[in-house]
């Protein structure tokens, strides 16, 4: 997940994730600059940008990350 410290969304997809026991690896854009550029490689406008596989979700809802996440093969 690209991501910032002061977004909301961020903070409910960490919870989300922290909650249901799924393994996640957070990349803050603003402090790490090996995420800033990979995150501007993805072309990102906005966080968070989550990858689940060869997927990808921007902004974050539960219920669309749960149809995403549980049902890929």
């Amino acid at each position: 997940m690209y991501s910032t410290s002061w977004c909301g969304y961020c903070k409910k997809a960490r919870a989300h994730f922290k909650h249901n026991n799924i393994p996640f690896q957070e990349h803050d854009i603003e402090k790490s600059e090996k995420a800033a550029r990979a995150y501007k490689k993805l072309n990102g406008r906005g966080v968070p940008v989550i990858l689940i596989g060869n997927q990808r979700m921007n902004g974050f809802r539960a219920e669309t990350f749960d149809s995403i996440y549980y049902d890929r093969s």
